[in-house]
């Protein structure tokens, strides 16, 4: 399978588990997949760091029942403010947000 099949099909993939639409590369700025209120971005590789994976473990592992499990990953510079981002698994977020409405409809 070609590297461009692969993410292609990650997109997909990702559109059918959101319960949106992938949304073709046409060169204009616009997220890969639209679900609901989300604008996606898919990237795909073939491994993530460990360090990462251990830290969604750990979240999934810490949280109480009903609440969602969180990583957030802070970068800090001094004089700047921090960067901060959110990192969970999909699945973990499909469970918790229930089931998706109907794909959501590219924009005009």
């Amino acid at each position: 399978m070609s590297p461009d099949a692969r993410w292609k099909r990650q997109e997909r993939q990702v559109a059918d588990i959101l319960g949106g639409i992938r949304l073709p590369n046409s060169g204009r700025g616009q997220p890969d997949v639209r679900a609901d209120r989300l604008a996606v971005q898919v990237k795909t590789t073939k491994a993530l760091p460990t360090w990462l994976l251990d830290a969604v473990a750990q979240a999934e592992r810490d949280a109480a029942e009903g609440e969602l499990p969180l990583v957030v990953l802070n970068q800090v510079s001094q004089g700047k403010a921090a960067k901060r981002l959110i990192v969970m698994d999909l699945a973990t977020l499909v469970a918790w947000q229930g089931p998706a409405s109907s794909p959501a409809a590219p924009p005009p």
